[in-house]
């Protein structure tokens, strides 16, 4: 299993004045065991979130946040070449508007680099990691040029074992804000618990500037519990249970103590004998929304997606596509 916390999830924001996100996220119960992959919660209000690693697996997050719910016209082409290099295209129709970004990634046993062009922002994006500087131990410089609102960063991410990961961020400046997360897993013999921490520091203040602390909980084959609390007093828990080798079923709920405001959603991800997956989320709020995702070639794929309110259906839905070429 892998217990997974993202910032995307809790998916529904808790009112309008406190659209800031909240914790949480499940992974599809379809794996061995707990990774540390993914694992470390983070803290989405003003600190940048990150992982223990690198590597993602499919999660039933994407019942409930995938990227199959997205309502405007995406178009993507990439390509791979034998030498690790990998080149996407990408363009996004919204509102009579298109957005086109590119992106370049080299990939070695020994570094890797991504480069990246934001037309919107017209900045290169730089990340250069050096993989197993020493056992277990990866190191990231990133920034973008021209570098006006001083992008410079350096993360270390450290695995020792499969059971500890840690992961420290800190912006390259004469005060440096710091973030530093902490994970580790726990094999109970076919049960498998997962417990993670996340703080942000900022020096030019003096002050601790976010906290999220998380656990995940794993029975082989069957579900997976998760629950997260941050410094906002949001507090998120979730369920994944896996009907069958096609059926996920997903919940979660999220409540902030002070306010007593409550957000809840389910959904439920079926894949079909043709290989396509289908899924249902609804919200608390009578927002329904639906996703059909299919495969061109075994590679490429195509998603359509919609979504409306079902306590006012007087109101326009929602619609979008997405194209994934592949080559």
């Amino acid at each position: 299993y892998r217990v997974v916390f993202h910032r995307t999830s809790c998916i529904s924001p808790l009112s309008s004045s406190r659209r800031h996100e909240t914790a949480g996220g499940l992974v599809n119960p379809r794996q061995s065991r707990i990774s540390l992959e993914n694992a470390l919660p983070t803290v989405p209000f003003h600190l940048t979130p990150h992982t223990a690693t690198t590597t993602t697996t499919t999660t039933t997050t994407d019942v409930l946040t995938g990227s199959s719910y997205q309502y405007a016209t995406l178009v993507s082409v990439s390509t791979k070449t034998q030498d690790g290099m990998d080149l996407s295209l990408k363009g996004k129709s919204d509102g009579g508007s298109f957005t086109p970004d590119a992106k370049l990634t080299y990939d070695n046993s020994n570094f890797k680099l991504v480069t990246s062009l934001a037309q919107a922002s017209g900045s290169i994006g730089l990340a250069l990691t050096g993989k197993s500087v020493v056992s277990g131990l990866n190191v990231t410089l990133s920034g973008n040029l021209p570098d006006a609102a001083g992008s410079g960063k350096v993360a270390v991410e450290y695995k020792p074992t499969d059971a500890v990961a840690v992961k420290a961020t800190s912006s390259l400046s004469a005060s440096p804000a710091l973030d530093v997360s902490v994970a580790t897993n726990v094999d109970l013999g076919g049960r498998d618990l997962v417990v993670g921490g996340q703080g942000g520091y900022d020096a030019a203040k003096g002050l601790v500037t976010g906290w999220k602390v998380g656990f995940g909980y794993a029975h082989a084959s069957d579900y997976q519990i998760a629950a997260t609390v941050n410094d906002k007093k949001d507090v998120c828990a979730q369920l994944a249970h896996s009907v069958n080798a096609d059926v996920t079923v997903a919940a979660e709920v999220s409540r902030n103590l002070d306010t007593a405001e409550t957000a809840m959603a389910a959904g439920v991800a079926r894949k079909l004998g043709s290989g396509a997956t289908q899924k249902v989320k609804v919200q608390h709020t009578g927002v329904v929304s639906v996703a059909h995702e299919t495969s061109l070639d075994g590679n490429s794929k195509v998603a359509v997606s919609g979504e409306f309110d079902a306590k006012d259906l007087a109101k326009a839905p929602k619609y979008g596509l997405s194209v994934d070429f592949k080559f």
